[in-house]
């Protein structure tokens, strides 16, 4: 997934942000470009990789998909929490894939179950722990995640797709991607029932860019 490979580069120019404090929106021709890509290059791969192969932060790669593909949202800190809640309703026994991938250069993928919203956490963030604590732990600063995204990109295998919702900071690197399937990798259906349910409470919130 993480295999480094030669590329062009995007234009360094973006829009303006949607929304104030957000993070830039691809442009008109970073927008084609990552279309293409999808459609003809490497379908179905995890933003991460394209976001590599372009040399761009992984919000850039996720709001110039297509609307059919991509539904995003700037967000305040209660939306985080309204839709991390949307998450933990995908079940603590949920096998999902974590993915984080810092300043968009180093992609790590695990397998999980779904990190549950712990209470009593320090005020300004959500901790949220796997496997009743025995998981992985994630502690996210609620100030410092601008915009939320579900993408679902179909895989050149018929029947199976990349389904995740990722959590953006305000330089448009990804805080954390919740995968609910990765292409042809096995994957739990409750993960894809709750993935849909997540979306579309991210797609009735007002779009952040396109």
């Amino acid at each position: 997934m993480i295999a480094r490979i030669s590329a062009f580069l995007l234009t360094a120019a973006f829009t303006a942000p949607a929304l104030a404090g957000a993070p830039a929106c691809a442009t008109t021709e970073q927008a084609s470009n990552i279309r293409a890509y999808y459609e003809k290059t490497r379908p179905g791969v995890p933003l991460a990789v394209s976001s590599r192969f372009f040399n761009v932060p992984e919000f850039v790669i996720a709001s110039g998909l297509p609307a059919s593909l991509s539904v995003g949202t700037a967000v305040t800190p209660d939306q985080v929490k309204t839709i991390w809640s949307s998450i933990d309703a995908w079940g603590a026994t949920t096998r999902v894939s974590l993915v984080v991938s810092p300043g968009s250069k180093h992609a790590f993928a695990f397998p999980s179950l779904v990190p549950i919203t712990q209470k009593d956490a320090k005020d300004g963030y959500i901790d949220v722990y796997a496997d009743e604590g025995r998981g992985v732990h994630s502690h996210i600063q609620l100030d410092q995640v601008a915009a939320i995204y579900a993408t679902e990109l179909a895989d050149p295998k018929p029947g199976f797709k990349t389904r995740a919702i990722s959590l953006f900071g305000p330089d448009g690197h990804l805080v954390i991607g919740v995968y609910a399937s990765i292409k042809s990798d096995p994957f739990d259906d409750k993960a894809v029932a709750g993935f849909e349910r997540t979306r579309a409470l991210i797609a009735s919130m007002p779009r952040i860019c396109g």
